[in-house]
């Protein structure tokens, strides 16, 4: 009987170390890496889930009889959790899952900078990506996943998508190749964020006719390439020459100016049959568009309510 009532006495003890509140607050998850059972344990003392080494190595290979131990990964666990909460945790496998977006029309540089500033991701930039290489998106990941392989992944994902849809292209999409395609998908995002298919047809009219395509974006990319140009783009500023600046050079730019969203890149494929060669954004979800210049000055005076003379 003694020796019933010691070995109960032993086991409640254990119950209460496993189950009583800890001292954890969480300031950052937990990480656990591949180690062994008393590495663990002093894991498990350091963030206070314990605060007792040898009892915490004891429970931790007695929970190991029940199948329960340490699996490799990040994890969040609550305030004050017990010791057993938190090995059931960490034994169950569901780790943290971040999450980062890439909006659309992000350039290059602007792609960099967030992947530098999220905490969760490991590891430096080794390459930049080229420009319009990446498909703008919101990626999950789990630790141990590096800044270099969200761009990894994000350029994969956009050649995968380009393998689907550069086939199934209408014959209005007369871009001789992919390049062209996100090329053209780019300037398109960076101009609007409706009525897409529409620009897309003035534009590959524009460039039907040997006419220059006139892209304020580009400009702007031509002085800053990525950057943000920090004020309003001034009329003396689009006669830089650049072959990024559609307003001096006809034809497309050698490249992307930013990473387009499927949105823009299907405009581009599917874009609309038109006749017309200007638009201007006249409010309330839509543009303006005309066939002739004169015409498009009107539209501008209308809209802004000047009169045509002061338009230039």
């Amino acid at each position: 009987m003694g020796f019933f009532a010691a070995a109960l006495l032993i086991i409640l003890f254990f119950a209460h170390r496993l189950h009583k509140r800890s001292r954890y607050e969480p300031t950052r998850n937990i990480i656990v890496k591949q180690m062994d059972d008393d590495e663990f344990s002093q894991l498990l003392v350091d963030q206070k889930i314990s605060d007792n080494l040898v009892l915490t190595k004891l429970s931790v290979k007695i929970m190991k009889l029940f199948k329960y131990s340490a699996k490799f990964g990040e994890y969040a666990l609550p305030r004050c959790v017990s010791l057993f909460k938190a090995i059931k945790i960490i034994n169950s496998g569901k780790v943290v899952i971040h999450k980062i977006t890439i909006p659309e029309g992000f350039t290059t540089v602007q792609v960099v900078k967030r992947l530098k500033k999220d905490e969760n991701l490991l590891g430096d930039i080794e390459q930049s990506p080229p420009e319009g290489s990446i498909l703008p998106d919101t990626y999950c990941f789990k630790y141990p996943t590096q800044k270099q392989d969200i761009i990894s992944i994000a350029q994969k994902a956009l050649q995968e998508f380009m393998r689907q849809e550069w086939p199934k292209r209408s014959r209005l999409c007369t871009l001789k190749n992919i390049n062209e395609v996100l090329t053209l998908a780019s300037i398109v995002e960076k101009e609007t964020n409706i009525e897409k298919e529409m620009i897309a047809g003035v534009y590959l009219q524009r460039l039907k006719i040997d006419m220059k395509l006139q892209s304020c974006p580009t400009a702007i990319y031509a002085h800053k390439r990525g950057e943000s140009l920090g004020h309003a783009l001034k009329y003396s500023e689009l006669t830089i020459d650049d072959s990024y600046n559609t307003y001096v050079h006809k034809g497309l730019p050698p490249a992307p100016i930013s990473n387009p969203g499927r949105g823009s890149i299907l405009a581009v494929l599917h874009p609309m049959e038109t006749e017309n060669l200007f638009f201007t954004y006249e409010g309330e979800g839509k543009h303006a568009f005309s066939k002739t210049y004169e015409e498009h000055k009107r539209n501008i005076a209308r809209i802004r309510h000047v009169d045509i003379s002061k338009v230039l």
